[in-house]
Formats: structure tokens, C-alpha cells, sequence
């Protein structure tokens, strides 16, 4: 089943697709800029049941807005997009990745990336909106060096 399951690149055209994913998910999409130019989508024989983007703070990126459909969880879809996310920070020769959770603090953990507070993140980061209330407070930060 994972084989018949594609990640491609996210098209401005599916903007609205990605919205209503985050949204069913509970994730914030006020900040979602329009092209995703940064995105992908986990795409089953033309239904997307998963999506991950990443904003770039050169030379840190901002993992966001990772999420699969509850049917098609524990397949192994999730790390596939963050290991799209994580190709892309190696050839953008990034740094680091962060990430704010509210829900995934152990998935991230074993993908390598570990916590941090507010005041360990560089300013440029600290100051995206993910960080600045669109995430709730209880949030966990995370992040993970990238080594190419």
C-alpha cells in the first residue's frame, strides 16, 4: 500500500486542498502562504492524505504543517515527508531544523531532533509566526542539526 503512495511537490493549486488538511488536523493556516512553495503532499490514486511544509529562515528552516489522515497513519508516510523536508534542508544547505508540536514531541524524538526552549532558537525563527501565538504555549520546540 505505502508503494501506491506518491510525495510530490505542492502546486499553488492546491492551496485549498492543504488548508483543509491542517484544518481537519488542527493546524494553523493563517500564516500558509500561497505558492507552498515549500510543501508537499502524500497523494493516494489522487486523494491527498498527507501534507509537510517547511518555512525558510536561512540558514534555518521551520518544519510546520505536518499531518497524514488518521486511516493512513503508521504506514510510514509521515517520515517519508519529513525526509522530503529534510533532502530539501540539505540542499538548501541549511543548518538546522525547528518545529513546534503539540502532539508529536516522541515521533520527532525518534527522527532525531530534540527539545529546546524559545531562548535557544536564533531570532529569525523566534520571531515567525508559528512561534508567536499561532502555536499554543504548550507547545514543544524541537530542533535537529542538519548534517550534509
Amino acid at each position: 500500500m505505502n508503494q501506491d503512495i506518491k510525495i510530490n511537490k505542492a502546486e499553488p493549486e492546491a492551496y485549498a486542498t492543504v488548508v483543509a488538511l491542517l484544518r481537519a488536523a488542527g493546524l494553523p493556516t493563517e500564516d500558509l502562504k500561497r505558492d507552498l512553495e515549500h510543501f508537499w503532499i502524500a497523494d493516494a490514486t489522487g486523494t491527498a492524505i498527507g501534507v509537510i511544509g517547511m518555512d525558510l529562515y536561512a540558514p534555518y528552516g521551520l518544519l510546520r504543517s505536518m499531518t497524514v489522515l488518521p486511516e493512513y497513519r503508521n504506514k510510514g508516510i509521515a517520515s517519508r515527508l519529513v525526509d522530503q523536508v529534510e533532502l530539501l534542508a540539505k540542499k538548501l544547505d541549511l543548518s538546522e531544523l525547528y518545529l513546534i508540536t503539540n502532539t508529536a514531541e516522541s515521533y520527532f524524538s525518534k527522527k532525531g531532533f530534540q527539545l529546546i526552549t524559545k531562548a535557544d532558537l536564533p531570532a529569525s525563527v523566534a520571531s515567525s509566526e508559528e512561534m508567536n501565538g499561532l502555536c499554543p504555549a504548550s507547545a514543544v520546540i524541537m530542533r535537529k542539526t542538519i548534517t550534509q
